[in-house]
C-alpha cells in the first residue's frame, strides 16, 4: 500500500493543475463576454449629454451652437438612447441638461417616455416643465393647457398672453414661471388622468 502514495500525489497535483487551467479559461471567457465590455459610443454620448449644459449660457452664441449640436447629435442616435435620456432627465441636477433631454425626447421619444415627461411637470425649474408640456403635446396630440383667453380646462388656467409692449427677451419664460406656480399640480394631474385613461390603447403616430 505505501507504494501507491506517490501515484496518488501525482494524480492530486494533476487534478489541481486542471482546475487552475479551467479557472483561467473561465476568466478569459468572462473578460471576452461582449455584455461586459463598455459601449464604444458611451463616452461620446456622455459628452453630448454634458454639452447640453451650454444651454444655460444664453448670452454666449458659441455656447448656443454647442448646445444645438449636442441636441442634434443625440437626436441622430435615435430611440436607442431613450433609456439614457430618461435616466438623465429624472436624476441630473443641471436644469439645462434636463431641458435638452426633453428636447431630444420630443424628436425620438417612444411611448415609454410619456410617464416620465408627466413626472417632470412639477420640476423645480419651470422651463423644464414647459418643455415637457410641449413634448407631451407633440407626442400625444393632446393639449391640457387652454389657449390664451379660453376658460379653464380640468382646473388648468390658460397661460396669459404676452403684452404687446413687453419686449423683454425672457418675457415668455417669466409669464410661464408665474403661471406655473399656480398651475403645476393641476397640469400634472390633468396629464396623469389622461394617461391613466389612455395608456393601454395609446400608440405614437
Amino acid at each position: 500500500m505505501p507504494a501507491m502514495r506517490p501515484l496518488a500525489a501525482v494524480l492530486l497535483a494533476a487534478s489541481c493543475l486542471l482546475v487552475l487551467a479551467a479557472c483561467g479559461q473561465d476568466d478569459e471567457i468572462f473578460r471576452a463576454n461582449p455584455s461586459q465590455q463598455q459601449d464604444p459610443d458611451d463616452a461620446a454620448i456622455r459628452a453630448e449629454i454634458a454639452a447640453l449644459a451650454n444651454g444655460a449660457k444664453t448670452d454666449d452664441p458659441d455656447a448656443s451652437v454647442r448646445y444645438d449640436r449636442a441636441v442634434n447629435a443625440l437626436i441622430l442616435r435615435g430611440t436607442k438612447i431613450e433609456t439614457r435620456l430618461i435616466d438623465t432627465l429624472r436624476s441630473d441636477p443641471d436644469a439645462w441638461i434636463r431641458v435638452g433631454c426633453v428636447e431630444v425626447m420630443t424628436a425620438v421619444g417612444t411611448k415609454a417616455c410619456i410617464e416620465h415627461l408627466i413626472a417632470v411637470l412639477v420640476d423645480e425649474q419651470p422651463l423644464v416643465a414647459q418643455r415637457a408640456n410641449i413634448a407631451l403635446q407633440t407626442l400625444t396630440g393632446q393639449r391640457m393647457v387652454p389657449e390664451a383667453g379660453k376658460p379653464d380646462k380640468d382646473g388648468v388656467e390658460a397661460v396669459p398672453a404676452r403684452a404687446a409692449d413687453d419686449l423683454a427677451l425672457d418675457a415668455e419664460e417669466r409669464i410661464w414661471a408665474a403661471w406655473y406656480e399656480r398651475n403645476k399640480d393641476a397640469l400634472q394631474a390633468a396629464w396623469q388622468r389622461w394617461w391613466t385613461a389612455n395608456k393601454a390603447t395609446f400608440s405614437l403616430k
